[in-house]
C-alpha cells in the first residue's frame, strides 16, 4: 500500500474521539487500536466486494459524494463582475440564463450552434405538418424553481393534464405499469416462476449492491428480473444492467412487497398508478414550446445563435497566481467554428464531457487522456421515428400515453401515442393521429444498416403489435438520430466526473 493525495470527493478532514461517549455512556470501543480498526473495516469491504469477476471493480460507495467542497476547490477566483458563458440554449443553458436575468445580472454571454432554442427539449414540425418532440418529455417535478418557470411562462389555458396509462407489451398482450404489480396478466407458467422465487426471496436491507443487476435481483429476484426489468433496461440504456450503478434509480423503479403482487394474482386485480409522473401536465403545442417561451424572455444582446464553440483556451491555473480577466491580455477565451473568439471568466457548458475533453482542449494534451477510450462517459444513441396517420386511433389505444416494449421482437424499448397529449400535434386535430417511436442503439445494440430500413422496421414491429392498423393510411414518417441521447449511468461515471470536473475547474 502507499499514502497517495486525495481523490476527488474525498472528505476534506476525518476526525474521530470516542472519549466524550465513552465518559458519559460508558461506551468502550471493540477495536481501539487504529491498525486493527483500518484492517477490519478493509476485510469487511474486501468481503462485500471481492476483486474480479466480469463487475466493475470500482466500489460503488466510492466517488458519491459531491466532486468538491470549499476547502478542496481547486478552480481560479472569479473576479468581481465576471464575464460568463453559456454554450447551448437547451433547458440547462435556458435555466441559466434566465436565473441570471432574475438575479439582473447582466455580463453574461449565451450562444448555441443552433437557429432554435430548445436542445433536445425541443420540438419540431415535419414537412408533413406534424409536431414531434426530440424524445418523449413527461413534465412533472418537486422543484418549486422549474414549476414556477412553467407556470410563468406557458398561461393555464397552454396546458392539458393527464392521468397516465403506460402498460408494457408483452408475450402478446397488454400488461399494466408498473409491470412488477400485474404480473398477473402474465402466462400462467410464468407467474408462477415469478410467484415462487419472490416467495423465497429474503431481500438483505443492508446489502450495497455493486451495480444494477444485483440490485434487481436482491429487491425482485432473478425471474422477475429475468421477465421484465433487465431487458427493458438494457433497450432503454443500450448497455447490459450489470455495467450499470443505482445511483439513478430514486423514484423511477417501483419496489414491490409480495403480498401485495400476490394480492393481485389472486384477485386478477391491477394496482393503481405508480411513480411521480402517474399524473403529468403537456403544452398543446408540444414541449418545445416551454423552451420557445423562455428564449424570448431573454434580452436579445446577450444571445448568439448560430455560434458553434469548436475550442477552449484556458491554461490551468497555478496555485496563488491571478488569471487574467475578461478584456485583458491573455484572458481565458474559447474560439467559435466562424474563427472568432468570446472571453470568459466562467464558463458554462452543456457540450457532452467526453467531446468537450476530446476535441475542446487543442493545446492541452491532458484533456484529451481523460476521455481516452470507449469506457468512459459511455452514452446511448436514440433513433427517433414518428409516424403520423390518417384518421382514427384502434379503440384499444384510447387512452395510451406511451406503452414499454422489453422483448428482443421488437427494434423499440417505448412507443407514445402522442397526439393523445395533446391534439394539436397533428395537422388535423381528431382527423389524424401519430405515434413516437424511441430505438436505442450503442456498440451492444447495433443500429441499422440505413434510415429506410430503420423506418421500415418500426412499422413492421408497430403492425406486428398492433398499434398500426395493417390498412392504415399513413400521411407521415418522419425521423432522425440523435447521437446524444441518455448519459449512461455505468458504475464507474461518478469516478470519472469527478476526475475531470476537477481538471475543467484548474481552468
Amino acid at each position: 500500500w502507499e499514502v497517495a493525495p486525495p481523490r476527488p470527493g474525498d472528505p476534506h478532514t476525518l476526525y474521530a474521539d470516542p472519549s466524550k461517549i465513552m465518559a458519559e455512556l460508558g461506551w468502550k470501543p471493540r477495536f481501539a487500536d487504529l491498525k486493527l480498526a483500518v484492517e477490519t473495516a478493509w476485510r469487511w469491504r474486501i468481503n462485500r466486494y471481492p476483486r474480479g469477476g466480469r463487475v466493475s471493480r470500482i466500489d460503488p460507495l466510492a466517488y458519491s459524494g459531491p466532486a468538491y467542497v470549499h476547502e478542496t476547490d481547486v478552480s481560479p477566483r472569479l473576479p468581481d463582475d465576471p464575464r460568463i458563458v453559456i454554450v447551448g440554449a437547451g433547458p440547462t443553458g435556458l435555466c441559466a440564463a434566465y436565473r441570471l436575468k432574475e438575479l439582473g445580472y447582466t455580463n453574461w454571454q449565451l450562444i448555441d450552434k443552433g437557429a432554435q432554442a430548445g436542445g433536445l427539449a425541443t420540438s419540431i414540425t415535419d414537412p408533413k405538418g406534424f409536431v414531434w418532440d426530440i424524445g418523449v418529455h413527461v413534465l412533472f417535478s418537486h422543484f418549486g424553481f422549474f414549476d414556477a418557470l412553467l407556470d410563468e411562462h406557458l398561461e393555464p389555458k397552454q396546458w392539458l393534464y393527464h392521468q397516465r396509462w403506460s402498460p408494457a407489451w408483452m408475450r402478446g398482450r397488454w400488461v399494466g405499469y408498473p409491470i412488477q404489480a400485474n404480473v398477473w396478466r402474465l402466462p400462467e407458467d410464468e407467474v408462477a416462476e415469478i410467484l415462487t422465487d419472490l416467495s423465497q426471496l429474503k431481500p438483505d436491507p443492508h446489502a450495497q449492491p455493486r451495480n444494477f443487476l444485483e440490485w434487481l435481483h436482491n429487491g425482485f429476484g432473478k425471474a422477475l428480473t429475468k421477465t421484465f426489468m433487465a431487458p427493458y433496461n438494457f433497450k432503454v440504456w443500450a448497455h447490459p444492467p450489470e455495467q450499470l450503478n443505482t445511483i439513478w434509480v430514486g423514484e423511477r423503479v417501483a419496489t414491490i412487497k409480495f403480498q401485495d403482487i400476490l394480492s393481485n394474482v389472486i384477485a386478477r386485480k391491477d394496482a393503481p398508478a405508480w411513480g411521480p409522473n402517474a399524473q403529468f401536465r403537456y403544452p398543446m403545442n408540444g414541449t418545445g414550446h416551454i423552451w420557445d417561451a423562455v428564449f424570448r424572455t431573454l434580452p436579445w444582446e446577450n444571445i448568439r445563435m448560430g455560434a458553434e464553440m469548436s475550442t477552449v483556451h484556458a491554461p490551468p491555473a497555478t496555485d496563488g497566481a491571478a488569471v487574467p480577466r475578461a478584456g485583458e491580455k491573455g484572458a481565458r477565451h474559447i474560439k467559435l467554428a466562424d474563427g472568432s473568439s468570446i472571453e470568459f471568466d466562467a464558463l458554462l457548458s452543456t457540450v457532452p464531457v467526453d467531446r468537450l475533453l476530446k476535441t475542446g482542449f487543442p493545446e492541452d494534451p491532458v484533456m484529451a487522456k481523460l476521455a481516452e477510450g470507449d469506457d468512459k462517459f459511455k452514452h446511448q444513441t436514440v433513433n427517433l421515428v414518428g409516424v403520423g396517420v390518417r384518421g382514427q386511433p384502434p379503440e384499444k389505444l384510447n387512452g395510451v400515453h406511451w406503452v414499454y416494449f422489453p422483448e428482443e421482437d421488437f427494434p423499440f424499448y417505448r412507443v407514445t401515442v402522442l397526439s393523445n397529449f395533446s391534439p394539436l400535434v397533428v395537422p388535423k386535430p381528431f382527423e389524424q393521429w401519430s405515434l413516437l417511436v424511441e430505438v436505442s442503439e450503442s456498440k451492444y445494440r447495433p443500429p441499422f444498416k440505413s434510415t429506410a430500413e430503420l423506418e421500415q422496421k418500426v412499422l413492421d414491429g408497430l403492425r406486428r403489435a398492433t398499434m398500426l392498423p395493417a390498412d392504415a393510411q399513413i400521411d407521415s414518417v418522419w425521423s432522425t438520430r440523435l447521437e446524444y441521447g441518455y448519459p449512461v449511468p455505468y458504475v464507474e461515471r461518478n469516478m470519472h466526473m469527478h476526475i475531470a470536473d476537477e481538471e475543467l475547474r484548474r481552468r
